[in-house]
């Protein structure tokens, strides 16, 4: 893979073009009080500090996707809708497993983006990341999502690593009556979805069922199915204070198999990950309760219980050529149940002050049998208090400050603490400089793992010396969370009566104890018949050759990363619509064997770009056009080196009104491959998918 020494003269010239004309005095039309963005107020952000506060003066760079960019964009499933943030990028593991990274250190467990729904941390505690293949929501239920582009555990804790994905949905009275929508596409896709709302006074409810088939990429095993029942209850108890309740039951069928078998000979597949079919489910209960005060004063309580398995658990026979017929069982089964409370208080001190303060407590119980080597479950306590203060020394200057305490009863304790400044040049543009450290705690496959393949031969002269012990990972004491120190300049404006939004992002990421794998000289061998393969009788055949690949976890290297990061949304009215969105990363290495060098650099891309470009027609028919590409890039430990990715998306659509309170409208996306592009692994290579939907509602 190429090795970008340093930003080329065009893409020099390019920002710094941009960065004159954003620090160029605003045209304004007309001058008015209430600042407003796309012809609305300025958007308030609600993740960068806990505070709400205008986008011009929250500390982290942050892109907006709202219901009408959703809808424009065509995006089938949630983490498409990630293609449209600079520096992101969307993969999907063996064709049916979505993975979704910012800038580099992506794997088939993308680490280091955290997501949050209504305010609930989705992170898996099981392997880290986010399980996009049982997300518990619906892609129609989505009011908004607010993407911090760079590191945030001052906010949200360990696994706020790279970037925050926090996710609004719809309140229930915005969607009273019924909605049904059936949407059919290429390669076996059906999707229909089901949604009732109606208002009883101060209540109002939401219940919606869904059900997904898809074929996924052409000739691979990769077929997924999915079924959700979801509801939302708001009731207003009194003028203060509020409660919304989440409920959700997702269960997912899954076909997958290993698609490179070539390292077993004559065997012809991979018996511990033959061709199957495994069950997924997924269970969610949360409830907020919100109090507002006469005193500016706000108190948020949230309680949530979430269970989630994966049922993975088989047997498969084969002919072994050194010790002939064998059974192997194996059972990937995972679960983990979780229990998570949250307090949070907002208070205004003084004129100039506001404070946002809190403390989380949550329980997870883990249970992994194959990868942790015991059926015992695995206990992990959480504790938190955190605090975000936003203090405005003089009219034009905003200092947040903020700093997260955390305990866990398997790491011990950490610290993340964040010192930002914005600068208001004009009341529509600012500067803004923010420094902070955050953390990313092991997952339990990385803190506990102690795997191995347990192999009965049932036939011929080996018969009676089973099992076969095949280790593959090996616990390794102390291992430590990764680390980020992020120091971020950026440039937020508003131009031509607020039409057009530009912001800049220059950052570097500091990343140090970052955890890989290695070669293990000192771990366990492999045994068979309890004897060591390295001690194998020379009459049965002398030692094992060649001896068992064993490895162990460790924190082993430090990554700097420099970039830059431009988004552009030009929506002069309601019928037109611009976004355009750029990332370029440079990644250098230290601290690192030669061997693994290009495989750490090759997973930042350099360059990740989106636009979209809509048009609403005075008849109301609508089209779009969006363009994604990311750079040449290389996910880790599981993944296959992957040329740049294009992709060209055509959709369209028109709403027709049938009766009063009732429309129908029908959409068609094109999603169009440029290239052969692969899509994680060789086998999986993006091909072109046409969809057309139905979409029937009342009101």
């Amino acid at each position: 893979m190429q090795n970008t020494k340093q930003l080329p003269f065009g893409k020099h010239c390019l920002f710094f073009t941009l960065l004159f004309c954003g620090l160029s005095p605003p045209v304004i039309a007309n001058e008015i009080d209430d600042l407003s963005y796309f012809n609305t107020d300025i958007p308030i952000i609600l993740s960068a500090t806990r505070l709400a506060q205008p986008q011009t003066e929250a500390p982290a760079t942050i892109t907006l996707i709202d219901r009408q960019m959703i809808k424009l964009s065509g995006a089938k499933a949630i983490p498409e809708l990630f293609r449209l943030v600079p520096g992101m990028h969307v993969n999907y593991f063996r064709g049916n497993t979505p993975t979704v990274g910012y800038q580099g250190l992506n794997s088939q467990f993308p680490q280091g983006v955290q997501v949050l729904v209504d305010g609930r941390s989705m992170y898996n505690p099981l392997f880290g990341g986010v399980n996009w293949r049982s997300f518990p929501i619906s892609i129609d239920e989505i009011e908004r999502i607010e993407v911090i582009r760079g590191s945030n555990s001052t906010s949200f804790g360990s696994n706020a690593f790279q970037s925050v994905v926090s996710i609004t949905t719809t309140h229930a009275n915005q969607t009273n009556g019924v909605q049904l929508k059936s949407t059919v596409g290429e390669r076996g896709y059906q999707r229909s979805y089901l949604r009732l709302g109606h208002s009883f006074s101060d209540v109002d409810f939401r219940l919606s069922a869904s059900h997904t088939d898809n074929n996924g990429y052409d000739n691979n095993p990769d077929d997924s199915r999915q079924d959700m029942l979801s509801a939302r209850l708001d009731y207003q108890i009194t003028p203060f204070d509020s409660l919304q309740i989440n409920a959700s039951a997702t269960n997912t069928l899954v076909e997958t198999v290993n698609p490179d078998p070539s390292d077993f000979g004559t065997i012809g597949f991979d018996p511990s990950d033959p061709q199957r079919n495994f069950d997924e489910s997924n269970f969610v209960l949360h409830s907020k309760w919100t109090h507002l005060t006469q005193t500016e004063q706000q108190f948020i309580t949230q309680l949530s219980f979430a269970r989630f398995k994966t049922k993975d658990a088989f047997s498969s026979s084969f002919t072994d050529p050194n010790f002939g017929p064998a059974l192997i069982n194996v059972d990937y089964t995972t679960a983990f149940d979780r229990w998570d409370f949250e307090f949070e208080h907002q208070l205004k001190p003084s004129e100039k002050t506001r404070l946002t303060w809190g403390l989380s407590l949550r329980s997870d119980r883990s249970y992994l049998p194959l990868w942790t080597g015991t059926r015992s479950k695995h206990d992990n306590s959480l504790q938190r208090l955190f605090s975000n203060l936003e203090w405005r020394p003089i009219k034009d200057l905003i200092i947040n400050t903020g700093v997260l305490l955390e305990h866990s009863q398997r790491i011990g304790d950490d610290f993340a603490p964040r010192l930002a400044a914005n600068y208001l040049l004009t009341p529509y543009q600012s500067l803004r400089f923010i420094a902070s450290e955050s953390f990313r705690s092991p997952a339990i496959t990385e803190s506990d793992i102690d795997a191995e393949l347990v192999t009965h031969i049932t036939g011929g002269p080996f018969q009676s010396l089973s099992p076969l012990v095949t280790p593959i990972f090996e616990y390794t004491k102390g291992i430590k969370p990764e680390v980020v120190n992020s120091f971020e300049l950026g440039y937020h404006g508003l131009f031509i009566d607020n039409a057009l939004t530009l912001d800049l992002k220059l950052y570097r990421n500091e990343y140090d104890r970052l955890i890989s794998d290695i070669k293990c000289p000192s771990c366990e061998e492999g045994s068979l018949a309890g004897i060591p393969f390295s001690q194998f009788p020379s009459n049965i055949g002398g030692p094992i050759d060649p001896p068992i690949n064993v490895r162990t976890l460790l924190n082993r290297h430090q990554v700097n990363v420099n970039g830059y990061e431009i988004e552009i949304n030009y929506k002069p009215n309601k019928q037109n619509l611009l976004h355009m969105g750029y990332a370029y990363n440079h990644a250098k290495i230290g601290h690192i064997t030669s061997g693994d060098l290009e495989t750490i650099r090759a997973s930042f891309p350099s360059d990740v770009f989106n636009v979209l470009l809509a048009h609403t027609f005075d008849s109301g028919l609508w089209g779009s056009v969006a363009f994604y590409y990311t750079g040449s890039l290389e996910n880790l430990d599981s993944g296959q080196p992957q040329g740049p990715m294009r992709r060209l998306d055509l959709n369209t659509g028109k709403t027709f009104q049938v009766a009063e309170g009732q429309n129908v409208e029908l959409n068609l996306s094109l999603q169009l491959a440029l290239d052969k592009n692969k899509d994680f692994l060789d086998e999986f290579v993006l091909d072109n998918r046409a969809f057309i939907e139905v979409n029937y509602s009342y009101q």
